[in-house]
């Protein structure tokens, strides 16, 4: 059964498709993940941009990563999310995070999915 789902990252600066970039040539994904960043564009058009997108794909779910909790990229992605249960923001982005999610998108049911991806952003922040 294919996946219906979307995703999105939205960072400050370059982070966006770099980090993605970085995630891609560790694990070949099964899935898109689009990147946004707000130096290029206004966070304004970006929440528009994703909003079109999402009316005009019309996915069963959608993943929004975000680089810092709580920050301008955050607020954006919530007002996307809105009252949409069917829309994740996950913050706190790192590699080991979009490394799991193109890792288990196929094989996970969402709610295990964003669990999964959640437990292994956690696991690669390590201090020694």
């Amino acid at each position: 059964m294919t996946k219906n789902y979307l995703g999105f990252v939205i960072t400050h600066g370059s982070l966006a498709c770099s980090i993605k970039e970085v995630a891609e040539k560790l694990i070949k994904p099964k899935t898109e993940l689009r990147c946004y960043s707000n130096s290029v564009q206004v966070l304004e058009e970006i929440e528009e941009e994703i909003q079109k997108q999402i009316a005009a794909e019309n996915p069963d779910k959608v993943a929004i990563f975000v680089d810092l909790v709580g920050g301008s990229c955050w607020i954006s992605a919530n007002r996307i999310k809105r009252d949409n249960e069917h829309i994740a923001v996950l913050g706190g982005l790192n590699v080991p995070m979009l490394v799991s999610y193109f890792m288990n998108y196929e094989r996970l049911e969402w709610q295990a999915l964003l669990e999964k991806v959640t437990a292994d952003a956690q696991k690669g922040i390590v201090c020694r």
